[in-house]
């Protein structure tokens, strides 16, 4: 098995009273684990990388485990760095399980790729028949407010789904950042802004109108599309101009589902 530099291991376990608490919790640095809070029934974390960001030769690893009856949601208080690394590649993996009666919301912050930066990030959701899952990432095109963007060296993101024990989804993002940015010139969204959205609940095997909503709910200038996913599932994509429209059509999004998922009442606010 390969080592890591770094791990974070969560597990949410349900309570007395239905409180969901940490029933087990192992990190080592980059990662840190900050102060946690109830709100609306779900237990907030909030993951903090202590070097403030990925460096080469970095191996991370995150591990969350959702048992039945507990709500958690995981979150970033800061955008996700991968620095420029002169030489070497930093890695993530990244695993979610979430059992049946079991909730999980992931709303990290936007990932940013800076210049000559080389960085993999693997993503596996598992989530039961009856489990419940809102997964909402983001990356940017690099630090466009400083006239750096499609700069990286190598990208290479993967996300795997899994519901009810079947492959519903699978996605791969890889290539060099001038590579990328000359395909999203060719579109014409030169600065484009990438939001992902996974909302798994049998809540929404029935829900009609809903990719109609959710492209009422953005901004002028922002591209969404939404596809129904096998047992109870969808997808939206997003393509925004900017980091502040693709902020608001996340949560556009995000309120849309929320009239559906109750667990979503929770409040998003970065402390």
């Amino acid at each position: 098995m390969k080592d890591f530099a770094g791990h974070l291991h969560l597990e949410a376990a349900p309570r007395a009273g239905g409180r969901t608490v940490l029933a087990k919790q192992s990190f080592r640095a980059p990662f840190h684990l900050g102060k946690s809070y109830w709100d609306a029934g779900v237990l907030q974390v909030r993951v903090v990388n202590a070097t403030a960001g990925i460096l080469a030769g970095d191996r991370l690893e995150l591990a969350v485990r959702i048992q039945a009856g507990a709500a958690l949601l995981v979150m970033t208080p800061a955008a996700t760095r991968a620095y420029m690394m002169r030489s070497g590649a930093a890695e993530c993996r990244q695993t979610f399980a979430v059992e049946s009666g079991g909730w999980l919301e992931y709303a990290p912050e936007p990932l940013f790729p800076h210049r000559d930066s080389d960085y993999t990030q693997t993503t596996r959701l598992e989530a039961a028949a009856g489990a419940e899952v809102y997964y909402a990432d983001a990356l940017a095109p690099g630090r466009a407010t400083r006239g750096e963007t499609w700069a990286w060296h190598d990208l290479r993101l993967s996300l795997d789904v899994f519901h009810g024990g079947d492959r519903v989804l699978r996605e791969r993002l890889a290539g060099a950042g001038a590579a990328l940015g000359r395909r999203a010139a060719f579109f014409g969204t030169p600065q484009a802004w990438f939001g992902t959205v996974i909302a798994l609940s049998s809540k929404l095997d029935d829900v009609a109108g809903l990719p109609e909503r959710l492209a009422a709910g953005v901004g002028a200038g922002v591209c969404l599309g939404a596809t129904r996913l096998r047992r109870g599932g969808w997808i939206v994509r997003v393509v925004a101009p900017e980091g502040q429209a693709l902020r608001d059509a996340l949560a556009g999004v995000r309120a849309v589902f929320a009239g559906h998922l109750p667990q979503l009442a929770t409040n998003l606010r970065r402390l």
